[in-house]
């Protein structure tokens, strides 16, 4: 069984530092994360602005915030605060949809207006390119080869990928597109072979990801 602990470990192509990022230290001397402080900083602008979309929906970013440390719940990173905003976002979706079939055009308004102002907050997040998660996926798969597992049939390949020093550990990415990659590029892999010794099946497989060594090496015996 494959280790969590042989796991490759991300390399810099796979991170960045969104300019609210938990993990920037001034601020944790400053003991308020980074986001918290923009947040309370774009409000009181909202408030002198009055703004009001924009405050209503910071108060309840804020207020969600505090109600979450207060049961020990504290946000700690910017994927949980990530995920914080999108739901607040669906909720406004869904609530849209709610006043569209009531005939409230004036409430769908309103709520639309504080669904662009959530995703104006959720696209200041670092997220990795399709390029980039593909290539952590392949990482992943010649890593899983030169162990001598089978990339097709173990069951904790994706878990690898999203695990505490995982490429994707902590980062945002699209659960869905990675699944799809993942299932696509295991599929143009060459027949599993068993009956190599670890050494011959890592070079066998290493150039799976060029078309003719691909095309020959799936005909190959």
């Amino acid at each position: 069984m494959l280790s969590s602990r042989a796991l490759l470990r991300p390399t810099s192509r796979y991170l960045r530092c969104w300019q609210c990022s938990f993990a920037t230290t001034a601020v944790h001397r400053e003991g308020v994360p980074p986001p918290v402080a923009k947040f309370r900083t774009d409000m009181k602008e909202a408030l002198k602005a009055k703004d009001n979309i924009r405050l209503n929906v910071l108060r309840g970013i804020l207020t969600e915030l505090t109600v979450l440390e207060k049961r020990s719940e504290a946000i700690q990173t910017d994927k949980q605060l990530y995920k914080l905003l999108s739901k607040r976002r669906k909720a406004c979706k869904d609530a849209a949809a709610e006043f569209q079939g009531a005939g409230r055009d004036d409430l769908v308004g309103k709520e639309n207006e504080q669904m662009d102002v959530l995703q104006g907050y959720m696209e200041e997040f670092p997220s990795l390119s399709t390029d980039e998660i593909t290539a952590a996926i392949k990482d992943l798969i010649s890593w899983m080869q030169s162990k001598g597992s089978n990339p097709r049939s173990d069951k904790k390949a994706m878990k690898y990928l999203f695990e505490k020093g995982g490429p994707f550990h902590d980062m945002i990415v699209d659960d869905a597109f990675v699944a799809e990659t993942f299932k696509r590029l295991v599929s143009d892999l060459p027949p599993w072979d068993p009956s190599l010794r670890t050494e011959e099946r890592h070079d066998r497989y290493d150039n799976w990801n060029k078309p003719n060594d691909r095309i020959r090496l799936a005909d190959s015996p």
